[in-house]
């Protein structure tokens, strides 16, 4: 189980807001995903949760930023990186956003 993105994640509203990185993994039985302030972590959530699905699952890293509206919400600003189980081998492929 991965708990990493239920750490809290503070700042001083006077500075420059936290650098905040969404990961979600898709699978045909379902998906997880996460939010962290720290983009190895989600890059490596993303391929270790690929690596334990069946082939054909995909997920996606992406650079987001709470919603200016005060909202429980993320805004996506860029993606990361995709990557996917590759049917042939098993494979999990990257692709830089």
């Amino acid at each position: 189980m991965i708990t990493e993105s239920l750490r809290p994640v503070t700042y001083d509203m006077r500075h420059e807001p936290p650098k905040l990185y969404a990961w979600d993994v898709w699978a045909r039985d379902g998906g997880r995903g996460g939010v962290t302030d720290d983009r190895e972590a989600a890059i490596r959530n993303v391929h270790e949760a690929l690596r334990g699905l069946k082939t054909g699952a995909s997920g996606k890293v992406r650079y987001v930023a709470l919603a200016p509206d005060g909202t429980a919400a993320y805004v996506d600003l860029r993606t990361v990186g995709e990557a996917r189980r590759d049917e042939a081998t098993g494979a999990v492929i990257w692709r830089a956003g």
